[in-house]
């Protein structure tokens, strides 16, 4: 009875004791089946089995330590339970592809505080280092990785609308897109508001480094190899002018009408959300003024909105529509064929087989091991291939004298070169190729469906948010501090430290962040939408 009366207080509102299990990364909602009804953060939530504890006395300062748990990275108290309830979906592996993605970007932007642009370069007969050969050249290279971001992006905000419209569900798309529309300026800017809040408090108090950093040229690390100078937002006499400069910079980067974020003082890499939000609406235009068409129709216009977008460079908007390509693609390659639907009529299709092959693989039409291995190998082939497209250098940084790229480059066409969008010809090409390839092999899937790549994703935008302004006052100190030591030879003696305890801080910061402000920023919006709203 008290375990009964335990479960009935727990699912009737106190959901910090069980906000664990909002484990999925916290856009679920915008690729799964659309809006609140796929990811339900009312207190209603199923609560787990073990998450029901006796109401027994405690000890009062044991029910503080509970209570200030929540400050602690969720990894130090969390269960598998919550990493299997998350890997059930057929499309988790998106959330591990964006941690990883998120991750990179983060280490590109530490190269960048630590070490000469050297290390950016291609690989050549030069003084190089092994982080610029082709493929793993990725773990510091943001652009990439940013793009594979925007590609993620237009897969997971279509999916579920494409799916409902091969249902020929209608209204339940009209509804998921009109929710989705409503919720996501917010969804993208309001994080963005609450976790960059220390920026300006950072700035009052003199935390970013005044002083200019030199560049030794080739040097292989060290503060004195920075390749970029620490980022130094202009200062106020008090705190309250510093955040009135603070909301001031932020109307102008979350701007519908004229998006800009490319230099913003507390944090230049909020520079893709003012894209993100205006190429999210043209996938949401897309779904709208293609919602009746057959899906022959809409493949093929999709497809040239997506080619003339590339053609004329504009390169984010090629990658949300690229993503709304594949998952095209990955909503057909799971259709049954019409031999598997007639012996097994009530199969899902978009849902069998764990939402990969659908009737395809049942019986007798199971393809044969050799053909799997087959298509596992080529699967490997084509992802190894999308990599090392990916991971062309800048023409700046010598890509047309880089080893295996220098092909590449002579295929780029002259007028993507006069316009100063040669860098904007492969990478975007390999991002989209690069998920493609990953929804159709599933061995490769099983990469982003483990348990690190999986917590990664689910602060992966929390982690992006805070990163920056985390580097470059704590980070920028502590290598200084580090080589005062009396560091000498190589930069990795004040450098690893440094890196050490800066990760373990923006790796917590990002945690209570996706779980305090991004996880209550999806359910404030799906809450307003559902006051505002009139029901259909």
């Amino acid at each position: 009875m008290i375990k009964l009366f335990e479960w009935l207080r727990l699912r009737r509102g106190d959901i910090s004791a069980s906000y664990h299990v909002l484990s999925n990364y916290y856009d679920q909602f915008e690729s799964e089946e659309g809006g609140e009804e796929v990811f339900n953060f009312s207190p209603e939530s199923p609560v787990l089995p073990a998450d029901i504890r006796t109401a027994t006395r405690q000890p009062r300062f044991h029910q503080r330590f509970r209570k200030l748990k929540i400050l602690l990275p969720s990894f130090l108290y969390t269960t598998s339970i919550t990493g299997n309830l998350k890997n059930s979906r057929p499309t988790a592996w998106l959330d591990g592809l964006r941690g990883v993605a998120a991750l990179f970007v983060v280490l590109h932007h530490m190269s960048l505080i630590w070490f000469p642009w050297n290390i950016h370069n291609g690989w050549t007969n030069g003084n190089d280092h092994l982080i610029q050969l082709p493929i793993v050249r990725l773990a510091v290279s943001g652009p990439a990785n940013v793009m594979i971001f925007f590609v993620i992006s237009g897969f997971a905000l279509s999916l579920s609308s494409l799916r409902l419209l091969r249902k020929d569900q209608h209204l339940k798309m009209y509804q998921g897109l009109a929710s989705s529309i409503f919720r996501r300026h917010s969804r993208l800017f309001l994080p963005a508001v609450i976790l960059c809040a220390p920026a300006p408090v950072i700035t009052y108090l003199g935390g970013y480094e005044t002083g200019k950093v030199t560049r030794d040229g080739d040097s292989g690390g060290g503060g004195g190899g920075a390749a970029i100078q620490p980022m130094n937002p202009p200062r106020f006499d008090t705190i309250w002018a510093q955040f009135g400069h603070y909301v001031q910079t932020l109307i102008v980067i979350s701007d519908v009408y004229q998006p800009t974020g490319l230099n913003w003082a507390y944090g230049d890499s909020l520079w893709t959300l003012p894209i993100e939000f205006s190429s999210s609406l043209v996938v949401f235009t897309l779904l709208l003024a293609l919602s009746r068409c057959t899906t022959r129709a809409r493949v093929t216009i999709t497809s040239c909105v997506t080619f003339y977008s590339f053609w004329y460079f504009h390169w984010a908007q090629f990658l949300f529509t690229g993503g709304m390509l594949v998952a095209e693609a990955s909503l057909w390659s799971r259709q049954p064929t019409a031999a598997a639907a007639a012996e097994a009529p009530g199969l899902d299709g978009a849902r069998g087989d764990a939402g990969r092959g659908g009737g395809r693989a049942l019986g007798k039409h199971r393809p044969s091991a050799r053909r799997r291995a087959v298509r596992r190998a080529c699967g490997v082939a084509a992802f190894l291939a999308a990599l090392f497209v990916l991971s062309v250098p800048d023409q700046g940084r010598g890509a047309a004298d880089s080893h295996g790229f220098a092909p590449l480059v002579g295929l780029i066409p002259a007028r993507f070169h006069a316009a100063g969008a040669a860098d904007h010809f492969w990478r975007p090409i390999g991002a989209v190729l690069l998920v493609l390839v990953i929804d159709t092999t599933r061995p490769l899937q099983r990469i982003f469906t483990t348990r690190p790549a999986q917590y990664l994703g689910r602060v992966s935008f929390a982690l992006y948010l805070v990163h920056m302004y985390i580097l470059h006052s704590l980070g920028f100190r502590l290598e200084k501090y580090f080589a005062r030591l009396g560091a000498s030879g190589s930069g990795w003696a004040s450098i690893g430290p440094a890196a050490a305890i800066v990760w373990c801080v923006i790796i917590w910061v990002a945690d209570v962040g996706a779980r305090l402000v991004d996880a209550n920023v999806v359910r404030f919006t799906v809450w307003a939408y559902g006051k505002l709203c009139k029901p259909i």
